[in-house]
């Protein structure tokens, strides 16, 4: 298991091994990774040779699978000169696609990959050309048994902006909410987190709290602390930031296209604006027996499309084509 993101890679390394699988997980250096362009492009070289004794490693350890996260990353496989299996977050597909300097490199692990796992529906409208490659790969879900097992909101006064201050995230569209929330007695938190956070914070602290970036590992108690969490208004998917708040039970509003999750539509309140979320928040208040009923759907809905047996039988499926894994000599 090549790299991390949002602790996907180390849940599923956790799922494997408890089957009784060998999982070694090999991090991979970042130098530069969050500066900002140009100063960016000159940290590329600098990392692709970090990436070489990875490369070694893994073409001499004889591995029945490498799984490699994001993308780009994904160029490590590349210089191995070993099958390997790719895993798409999202960015590292739709946005470096369109960006000179990662297509190149992007089209190149897409091409070289045994096969290709998505996390969210919307993305196989960027991979026309690798159809017959694509994994429909749910992001595996760990919160936590105590917040698997918190009651259920009771009233909507404690709301959490739970994405990151991006623009792909359609932060806009929820910013101009708060200070309507904050003047009905509603108190509204949101995350120190992603290029936007300096901006925002200087023109909405008046009304939101901003508070660091949770660990992984206590995300779950983090999310118990709310009644309501919004999520990302523009991409029109569940990340994983919303699927953790429904798995705790947390009533999620958030942009949904529904025709995306046809087979199972997620229980959450499908809204595109501010004027629409402020609305949301109102009737919640009103039916408290809709928070109970949100919340215990929610949790269903997480644990049939992101609970970890889930997880682990479509990841034995398309490591081992579902007859066990193979025996290195």
């Amino acid at each position: 298991m090549v790299h991390d993101i949002a602790g996907v890679g180390t849940v599923q390394a956790e799922l494997l091994r408890d089957a009784g699988h060998d999982v070694d997980q090999i991090p991979l250096p970042t130098h530069g990774a969050t500066w900002r362009w140009p100063a960016k492009a000159f940290a590329i070289p600098v990392r692709l040779a970090a990436f070489l004794p990875t490369a070694w490693r893994l073409r001499r350890g004889h591995y029945d699978v490498v799984h490699i996260h994001f993308l780009s990353q994904g160029i490590v496989g590349v210089l191995a000169g070993v099958p390997f299996f790719a895993q798409a977050h999202g960015s590292d597909l739709h946005a470096n696609l369109q960006h000179r300097a990662y297509r190149g490199v992007t089209r190149s692990v897409l091409e070289k990959a045994k096969a290709v796992f998505y996390v969210t529906p919307n993305l196989p409208a960027y991979l026309d050309g690798f159809r017959s490659k694509l994994i429909y790969l749910p992001n595996p879900v760990d919160i936590g048994e105590a917040a698997r097992n918190a009651p259920p909101p009771t009233e909507a006064r404690q709301i959490l902006i739970f994405t990151r201050l991006h623009p792909v995230k359609g932060v806009e569209r929820i910013f101009p909410a708060v200070e309507l929330l904050a003047a009905s007695g509603a108190k509204v938190t949101a995350l120190e987190y992603g290029p936007l956070a300096a901006e925002y914070i200087d023109r909405y602290k008046e009304w939101v709290k901003f508070v660091k970036p949770i660990p992984h590992g206590e995300v779950g108690d983090f999310l118990c602390r709310f009644d309501v969490v919004i999520g990302q208004m523009k991409q029109g998917i569940l990340s994983l930031m919303e699927i953790e708040a429904l798995a705790a039970g947390r009533p999620v509003i958030t942009a949904l296209d529904r025709s995306l999750y046809a087979a199972d539509p997620p229980p959450v309140v499908a809204v595109s604006g501010p004027d629409e979320i402020v609305a949301a928040i109102q009737r919640l208040r009103r039916e408290p027996g809709e928070l109970e009923r949100i919340s215990r759907e929610s949790r269903d809905w997480a644990a049939r499309n992101h609970g970890r047996a889930h997880h682990l039988a479509l990841l034995e499926t398309a490591y081992f084509g579902g007859s066990g894994p193979a025996v290195s000599s």
